[in-house]
């Protein structure tokens, strides 16, 4: 008899719980995230530098069909497609992307397989329009620990450090795909590892980041993006979040 296909470990299990909910999230507020687009208040642009179109950017399209299959078997698509779908038009260059970018660069030095460097890139960049995109209707949520409403400011290098942990974590999930179904050289191995170092570092920083954040939907964007002892520690014991989406 043929073998069944295997079924997900509970740690992919609770990671396929995180993406949808991310896709979820921004399906329910796409109206917002067009008005907030289309007539921001003043009171809803973060900084005169990062205006919401621009931290709403459409990422370069990956046009590469190798990376496109990279990606895809990491199971990221939605990752790029909603991005390239809802992200704006000439709107300049997004003030979190420099962040996301600095995070490939790193992981990829010595990487020399086209298909794993574009596809890598290609993450991380989709990042900085997530972590942007919650940011313009982050005014509309609520904080990830009272649910009381948000309202307070949120500083540009806040978001900037969001974007390196998110960027990070997707990159992490292409390469650590790589590394279980393919026969990967020792520049992906090493580049994984630079991921996993780095997330280690990060660790330290990330409560404190996260109470930064304040809002719900940012707070689980980097909360459950790279591995550390909280990732799934809310979904595990249960959250208010549902019922106030």
């Amino acid at each position: 008899m043929p073998l069944s296909p295997l079924s997900p470990n509970l740690y992919g299990s609770w990671e396929a719980l995180a993406d949808g909910l991310q896709v979820q999230r921004l399906a329910l507020h796409l109206p917002q995230l067009r008005e907030q687009l289309l007539t921001p208040p003043p009171s809803v642009t973060l900084l005169a530098q990062a205006p919401p179109s621009m931290l709403t950017t459409r990422p370069a399209a990956l046009a590469e069909p190798a990376a496109e299959a990279v990606v895809a078997q990491a199971g990221l698509q939605h990752w790029l497609r909603l991005p390239a779908a809802y992200g704006t038009a000439d709107a300049g260059t997004n003030p979190l992307a420099a962040s996301a970018d600095q995070v490939a660069d790193t992981l990829l030095e010595g990487v020399t397989d086209p298909a794993v460097r574009a596809a890598v890139a290609a993450v991380c960049a989709a990042a900085a329009w997530w972590v942007g995109a919650f940011a313009v209707i982050r005014h509309l949520g609520v904080h990830h620990s009272s649910l009381q409403p948000v309202d307070s400011e949120i500083a540009l290098e806040t978001l900037q450090s969001a974007t390196s942990i998110v960027a990070l974590g997707t990159a992490q999930r292409i390469l650590a795909e790589q590394l279980r179904t393919a026969a990967a050289d020792e520049a992906v191995r090493m580049a994984y590892c630079r991921a996993i170092t780095e997330s280690i570092v990060i660790e330290s920083r990330l409560p404190e980041l996260l109470e930064e954040l304040g809002e719900l939907r940012l707070v689980d964007l980097v909360s459950t993006s790279i591995p550390w002892r909280g990732r799934f520690t809310k979904y595990a014991g249960g959250t208010g979040a549902g019922q106030v989406e």
